[in-house]
């Protein structure tokens, strides 16, 4: 049985986002020429960095988990961390 691995990692991502009644919705990644399906929020919050409002996701697939963050400043998206299987 593989040893489950925790990385940060703060790297910019391409997120395909869903926009639903003020809601903003991650529904795929792509991380290092993979694309990563995301499954299940298992948290959403935001926070003020300045004049920039911060949205950070918890997310997993099947397998991994993920933090996702969205600056709405610089309409971008990082992978803060990862925990994979």
């Amino acid at each position: 049985m593989p040893n489950p691995m925790f990385n940060q990692i703060n790297e910019p991502i391409e997120v395909i986002t869903r926009f639903s009644e003020n809601e903003l919705i991650p529904v795929k990644f792509l991380w290092q020429g993979r694309e990563f399906i995301v499954q299940k929020i298992n948290l959403a919050y935001a926070d003020w960095e300045g004049r920039s409002k911060i949205y950070y996701f918890a997310v997993s697939d099947s397998v991994n988990y993920f933090k996702l963050r969205f600056d709405t400043e610089k309409l971008s998206w990082t992978l803060l961390e990862s925990y994979t299987e």
